[in-house]
C-alpha cells in the first residue's frame, strides 16, 4: 500500500515537472471561483434563516434541517452514481490490474487500495460543493468547536456509506451484465439523473423563498419534504445529525451516529464477501474473449461524392459512443436552465430588456464555444490511430479538412440562433436586436468552430486517452482563454454602434444608420480576415501532417 502511494504522488510530480502546472493552476482558479459562487449563496441562505427575528431558534433548525436533506440528497444520488461508474472502472477496466494481481501483493490489499482510489476519485466532487455548505451552516447554527466536529463526523459517515453502497452495486452488477456495455449506459443514465436534478433545482426557484412575503411557501414547501420514507437514507441522517448538533442534542445526535456505522459496517461486510466469493471469477470472466458474432453491416455503394462515406462514419461514431450523447444532455440542461431564467429575469424598463438581449448573446455564444471545446476540438485527436485509413484512402486530405468543418459548423449555427430564437420568444427583442443577432452570431460562430478545429489539429494528441484528456490540453486551454477573449472583445467592438442607435433614439435625433453601418461593416471584415487567416493555418498544419 505504501509502494502504490508513492507511485501516484511520484506520478503527480511527473505531472508538474513535466510542464502541467499552468493546467493544475487554471483549474485551482475555477475551483475557487465555483467555492466562491457557492459560498455566497450559502451564506446569504443560511445568513438569511439565522437573522430572522421572528422565527424562534427551533424552527430556524427546522428549516436549515429540511434545506440541507434536499442539498444531500442531490448529493448523495451524485455521490452514488459516480462511485457506481468508478468502480465499474477501476476494478475491472483499469490498466494496471494486471500487473498488480501478478506481483507478491495479496489481492486483499490490491482490493483495498482500489476502493481508496474509488473513493478518492467519486466523491471530490461531492466533497468540494459540501464544503461551503458545511462552513456557513457551522457559521450560522453549530460555531462550536465540538459542533463542528460533530458536524464533520456525521459528514465523512455520509461520504463513506455512499461510497460503499456504490462500490457493492459495481461488484454485483458484472455478474449479470457486460461491463463495457453496461459503463457507458450508466454513464448517460447518471448524467440524464443529474441533468434533472438540475432542471427541477431551477424550477423550484429557490430565490422566491428568501422573500417575507413567501413565508406560507416555504412552510408548504418544507412540509412537502417531510417523507417518512426519507428517514431509512443517508442523506436524511446527515441533515438530521446537523440540526441534532445545532441543538446541543447529544443522544440523539449518537444515536444517528450509530445508524451510520451500522450501514457502513454492513456495506464494508458485504464487500468483502463479494470480493473473497466473486471478484477475481468476475474479473477473469470479463477479460476473455467474446465469441465474435458481429458482422458489420457496411455494404459498398456508389459514391456519389466523396464525403458520403466520410459523413457515414461520423455518424455510426457518434451513434457508438455514449460519452458524447451525455455531453449533449448536459448542454439540453443548461439551455433549459437558460430558457427558464430569461423567463423569470424581471424587465422593469425596456432598457433592461435590450441589456438581457445582449446577455442572451453572450451566453449564447458562450454555450457554443463550451459545445466546440467538447465536440469540434477533440474531432481530430479523437481519430486516433484510425488517421492512417484516412490518409491511405482515395479520398482527398483537404476534402477531409473541409467536411469536419462543416460538419461542426452547421449543427453549431443551428444551435446559436435556436437559443438566441428561444430568448427572443421569450422577451420579444426589438428589430434592431435581431439585427445585431445576424451580424454578432454567425461571424462568432463560424470563427470559434474554425479555431477549435485549427487547435485541434496543432495538438500532439495522436492517441487520447479520453477526450477530457485532449480538452486539458495547452492547445485546449488556449481555445477556452481565446474563445473569452474574442466573446468580450467582439461585444466591446460593438458597444459603439449600438449605443450611437439607442442614444439617438433616445433623444429623438436623425440615427446615423451610416455610421452604425460602417461599425458593422469593420467587424464583419475584421472577423472574415480571422477566418480566412486561421482557415488557411489550420489547411497547412492538415495536409503537413504525418503519422
Amino acid at each position: 500500500m505504501r509502494s502504490l502511494l508513492k507511485l501516484k504522488l511520484r506520478q503527480l510530480r511527473n505531472a508538474l515537472v513535466r510542464g502541467e502546472k499552468k493546467k493544475y493552476l487554471l483549474f485551482l482558479l475555477l475551483g475557487l471561483f465555483f467555492m466562491l459562487v457557492l459560498g455566497f449563496f450559502f451564506h446569504k441562505i443560511f445568513g438569511y434563516l439565522a437573522q430572522v427575528q421572528e422565527f424562534p431558534h427551533v424552527f430556524k433548525v427546522f428549516l436549515a434541517e429540511k434545506l440541507l436533506m434536499m442539498i444531500f440528497m442531490t448529493l448523495f444520488s451524485m455521490l452514488l452514481l459516480s462511485a457506481l461508474l468508478t468502480s465499474l472502472d477501476v476494478f475491472f477496466i483499469s490498466r494496471d490490474l494486471h500487473f498488480l494481481f501478478s506481483t507478491p501483493m495479496p489481492v486483499r490489499s490490491a482490493f483495498a487500495w482500489k476502493m481508496l482510489e474509488t473513493g478518492a476519485y467519486s466523491s471530490a466532487m461531492v466533497v468540494f460543493f459540501s464544503l461551503p455548505i458545511l462552513f456557513f451552516y457551522c457559521r450560522y447554527f453549530a460555531p462550536g468547536a465540538g459542533q463542528v466536529l460533530q458536524v464533520l463526523l456525521a459528514f465523512l459517515l455520509f461520504i463513506a456509506c455512499g461510497v460503499l453502497a456504490g462500490v457493492l452495486l459495481g461488484l454485483v452488477i458484472p455478474a449479470f451484465f457486460s461491463v463495457r456495455r453496461l459503463q457507458p449506459v450508466l454513464s448517460v443514465f447518471s448524467i440524464i439523473v443529474i441533468s434533472s436534478i438540475v432542471v427541477f433545482l431551477r424550477l423550484l426557484r429557490p430565490e422566491r423563498f428568501l422573500e417575507p412575503s413567501e413565508i406560507d411557501n416555504v412552510l408548504k414547501y418544507m412540509g412537502s419534504l417531510d417523507l417518512q420514507a426519507f428517514y431509512y437514507f443517508p442523506f436524511s441522517w446527515l441533515a438530521r445529525a446537523m440540526s441534532l448538533s445545532a441543538d446541543g442534542r447529544n443522544a440523539p445526535y449518537w444515536k444517528t451516529i450509530a445508524l451510520f456505522v451500522l450501514l457502513a459496517a454492513v456495506l464494508l461486510a458485504l464487500v468483502a464477501w463479494l470480493r473473497r466469493k466473486f471478484y477475481l471469477q468476475l474479473f477473469d470472466k470479463l477479460n476473455r474473449g467474446g465469441k465474435g458474432s458481429y458482422k458489420s453491416r457496411w455494404r459498398p455503394t456508389p459514391l456519389n461524392s466523396d464525403y458520403r462515406p466520410i459523413l457515414r462514419k461520423e455518424v455510426k461514431t457518434f451513434l457508438r459512443t455514449p460519452a458524447q450523447w451525455s455531453q449533449l444532455l448536459i448542454v439540453g440542461a443548461l439551455v433549459a436552465v437558460f430558457v427558464i431564467n430569461m423567463k423569470m429575469i424581471p424587465l422593469p424598463h425596456p432598457s433592461v430588456k435590450n441589456f438581457v438581449s445582449y446577455l442572451n448573446l453572450i451566453m449564447a455564444v458562450f454555450i457554443v464555444s463550451g459545445l466546440n471545446s467538447r465536440f469540434t476540438f477533440t474531432s481530430i485527436p479523437g481519430e486516433g490511430p484510425g488517421q492512417v485509413h484516412i490518409f491511405s484512402s482515395p479520398c482527398a486530405k483537404v476534402k477531409f479538412y473541409r467536411f469536419k468543418l462543416l460538419f461542426h459548423l452547421l449543427p453549431l449555427l443551428l444551435v446559436g440562433f435556436a437559443l438566441y430564437a428561444l430568448g427572443d420568444l421569450s422577451l420579444q427583442f426589438d428589430a434592431f436586436t435581431r439585427i445585431i443577432a445576424l451580424l454578432f452570431l454567425a461571424p462568432a460562430i463560424v470563427f470559434l468552430t474554425t479555431l477549435a478545429l485549427v487547435l485541434g489539429i496543432e495538438t500532439n494528441e495522436t492517441n487520447p486517452l479520453s477526450p477530457e484528456h485532449v480538452i486539458v490540453s495547452k492547445q485546449g486551454i488556449s481555445y477556452m482563454l481565446w474563445s473569452v477573449i474574442y466573446v468580450v472583445g467582439g461585444m466591446l467592438f460593438l458597444v459603439r454602434p449600438v449605443g450611437v442607435y439607442y442614444w439617438h433614439r433616445f433623444t429623438r435625433e436623425a440615427i446615423p444608420y451610416m455610421e452604425i453601418g460602417a461599425w458593422f461593416a469593420g467587424f464583419l471584415l475584421l472577423n472574415a480576415v480571422l477566418v480566412a487567416v486561421y482557415y488557411r493555418r489550420g489547411r497547412r498544419a492538415w495536409m503537413a501532417r504525418e503519422l
